[in-house]
């Protein structure tokens, strides 16, 4: 399925809101996952979460990540940000097969995507959408990523995943 398929997929779930303890940004996860705050050894990651469902019978579970960082290119400009990712995804061999990508608008605001899965074609291996969005500072972005386990639930699983990144709200604390 595509990012715009997910993203209209009809799933209903209950939420729960998180709020980064120093207000900079909210989103809406399912109800019953747990989150937390990262800490990165990169400096170029500012701030960060990851929300995580509990394992499925199969033992697999689906994560959402949201990291806020400066730029890896060195980039002001979210294209080129978004060009710089691209050329690294397309010359990694271990980052799957890249099913779409391109610009989008989030949030009213022009934002790219990534939406790659594993090509192993082993059962449960991963299928991840990225989005990258502005920040308002120069020069620092939102990493939203939506990971989830190839399984029999993938749609399903990956729909709820999608939503909950589109309810993704940043505060603006720079």
């Amino acid at each position: 399925m595509t990012l715009e398929q997910y993203s209209k997929q009809p799933v209903k779930f209950a939420k729960q809101k998180v709020n980064y303890p120093n207000n900079d940004f909210t989103l809406f996860i399912p109800k019953n996952w747990f989150w937390k705050v990262e800490q990165y050894e990169n400096d170029n990651i500012i701030l960060g979460i990851d929300a995580g469902s509990e394992p499925d019978k199969e033992g697999y579970v689906d994560i959402i990540s949201i990291q806020k960082l400066k730029s890896f290119s060195n980039k002001t400009d979210i294209k080129a940000e978004f060009e710089y990712w691209l050329n690294l995804l397309k010359n990694n061999s271990q980052t799957g097969k890249i099913i779409e990508s391109g610009e989008t608008k989030l949030f009213d605001q022009k934002a790219y995507f990534f939406h790659t899965k594993s090509d192993t074609g082993k059962y449960g291996e991963s299928e991840m959408i990225t989005f990258i969005v502005e920040s308002n500072a120069r020069g620092v972005y939102y990493n939203l990523t939506a990971a989830a386990s190839q399984t029999k639930d993938l749609k399903k699983n990956m729909a709820i995943l999608v939503q909950s990144i589109l309810t993704f709200e940043s505060n603006n604390n720079e």
